[in-house]
């Protein structure tokens, strides 16, 4: 159609808006949580006896499903802390895995602290209290944009008979380059779209990637990641994602960002070595075109610059062919 059609100029205005609104429903999908999550941050446990009970004055007046799986997500954030030195701790004597699993609940509800089994316990618990059903989901991850492979837990809950999949533990904080946990609330890992989950989580059962074609173990420990707990300050999704970047016919590489706050200062490494790139940007997504240096890796670095220093984080890793 020529430019000049109305009929072309109204198709135009409408594709523009979509575009629009794709970009903006993730951010108003966070601030609309805004009441929630100051509730659960101002509520204290010391005034509950157990973590049921705590629960159930959280969603007292919250009507749906969703609302109370954000408010006890973000209790836990706010209220656990990562217990750095947990996994040297002794485990409780038990007679059944439930009767080990329900001290593992109370030792975390009263000390505040715990791992990651203690944070999917607790909010498993929680949730069941307020009668959403929740799974508890053991395996393994890799820790943000690191390459490691430890074990891990976490949870998916039924939302409107649709199973969703959060992460309270990487949702309460990180540890830092010296091992010491910044609890930070990440909203990034509640409810987290499957495809981005499956770039740093891998379940014991391929069923709860909730993918149509669940990654093998191969591709998962293979497959790049970014920093996605933050979307303010992290990368929202990519493209590609999930497979390595490929060379173009004319030897470039283009990489293609969302992040909701791009940083002033983007930088690319490969084999240790800053690559110089083109950048453009529209609709919300950042394209970074480049010629590919030495390597299989690409290295996102974001952050800011001073008058003193350029100061920067990895936000993703991505393998090249």
């Amino acid at each position: 159609m020529e430019s000049g059609n109305p009929i072309y100029t109204i198709m135009k205005l409408i594709l523009n808006i979509l575009l629009v609104l794709a970009w903006t429903v993730p951010m108003h999908a966070q601030a609309e949580f805004t009441s929630l999550d100051a509730q659960a941050r101002n509520t204290r446990k010391s005034e509950y006896a157990t973590p049921g009970d705590l629960a159930k004055a959280l969603c007292k007046d919250i009507k749906n499903d969703r609302d109370k799986a954000r408010v006890l997500f973000s209790w836990l954030a706010a209220n656990i802390r990562y217990d750095v030195k947990g996994m040297e701790r002794n485990s409780p004597d038990a007679q059944s895995q439930e009767e080990y699993e329900g001290k593992l609940v109370k030792q975390a509800y009263r000390s505040g602290k715990g791992i990651c089994m203690d944070y999917a316990l607790l909010y498993k618990t929680m949730a069941e209290a307020v009668g959403l059903e929740c799974i508890f989901i053991s395996g393994h991850a890799k820790a943000s944009v690191r390459e490691s492979w430890n074990g891990h837990a976490w949870n998916a809950v039924k939302i409107d008979g649709a199973w969703k999949l959060l992460d309270p533990t990487w949702g309460a904080g990180f540890t830092d380059d010296n091992n010491k946990f910044q609890q930070i609330f990440q909203p990034g890992y509640f409810f987290t779209a499957p495809r981005i989950f499956a770039l740093d989580h891998f379940p014991d059962d391929p069923k709860w990637q909730l993918l149509e074609v669940p990654l093998d173990q191969k591709a998962f420990k293979t497959q790049g990641t970014i920093s996605y707990g933050d979307p303010h300050s992290g990368i929202s999704d990519a493209e590609p994602i999930g497979l390595p970047l490929t060379k173009a016919p004319n030897g470039k590489i283009e990489l293609r960002l969302k992040m909701l706050h791009p940083p002033s200062v983007i930088q690319l490494r490969m084999g240790n070595r800053d690559i110089q790139f083109e950048q453009f940007e529209k609709n919300g997504w950042i394209t970074l075109r480049f010629s590919p240096a030495s390597g299989r890796e690409l290295q996102v670095w974001g952050g800011k610059k001073t008058r003193q220093i350029v100061s920067t984080t990895l936000l993703g890793t991505f393998p090249v062919n």
